[in-house]
């Protein structure tokens, strides 16, 4: 995805949705979660934070999706986000409300039958959510966008462009932007490998110049992925470097 195919879908999630569509949902898992990083400590609950790293442990085949969707769904229970609802889940919404009917009532039975319903019809909207990665990441982006900048006016133009712009930086940390080098089997010696995966599952992102070094060894000479492990800071899990370096991209 390039700049300007970001900046066409400001305003107009179903065209970005239909974007994101085309990558893997190992891909669209890890930028929803290298997305809402990006916001760590502003989001709502601690559980909002669990579901983000069940999300990666997901994208790397570490849960089933039943427990993703568990985790979710307390999120969305305890903080009231809709981020994780996949389409169709509008009436879902409302059960991450508090229910009207519980305040006056008095048999306890009544009121653990609502929780249960609530909790039935959450899980369903986030069981949903877990089938569609490309929504759930277009979500994911428009959330980061509004907790990174809680003040901007939604009639300002320009803010929301520049604001929307900067999210760029991880979707193409995540997604790349070009297409492959085909001399990537080549440079993906046994060394290249073993510096990829400790930094993927690490974080390591310090080793990236590391790995360039080792890259330039076996031959590499693009300088858009020597520069890419070079650069300082702006490194997420699902790097598209570390992805081509460990051969899963």
């Amino acid at each position: 995805m390039t700049l300007e195919d970001w900046l066409a879908c400001l305003g107009d999630p179903d065209t970005l949705s239909l974007e994101l569509s085309i990558f893997s949902d190992r891909k669209l898992h890890l930028l929803t979660a290298a997305l809402l990083r990006r916001v760590w400590d502003r989001l709502p609950a601690r559980h909002s934070q669990l579901a983000v790293e069940a999300t990666e442990q997901f994208a790397d085949g570490a849960i089933s999706v039943d427990a993703l969707a568990w985790v979710r769904s307390q999120a969305a229970r305890e903080s009231g986000e809709t981020v994780w609802f996949g389409e169709e889940s509008f009436n879902d919404y409302e059960l991450i409300n508090p229910c009207p009917c519980c305040s006056p009532c008095d048999a306890q039975a009544f009121r653990y039958e609502c929780r249960v319903a609530k909790q039935g019809g959450v899980l369903d909207g986030v069981r949903r959510g877990t089938k569609d990665p490309a929504l759930i990441a277009m979500s994911a982006a428009l959330d980061t966008v509004r907790l990174e900048n809680p003040d901007t006016a939604w009639n300002d133009v320009v803010a929301r462009r520049w604001n929307w712009q900067s999210l760029f930086a991880t979707v193409r940390e995540v997604l790349g932007e070009n297409e492959p080098d085909p001399n990537w089997s080549c440079w993906r010696t046994s060394d290249v490998l073993a510096l990829a995966c400790g930094i993927y599952e690490e974080r390591a992102f310090d080793r990236l110049p590391i790995l360039a070094d080792a890259l330039q060894d076996a031959g590499c000479d693009d300088e858009n992925v020597l520069w890419h492990c070079r650069r300082p800071g702006g490194h997420a899990r699902g790097c598209w470097v570390v992805d081509l370096a460990m051969g899963v991209a």
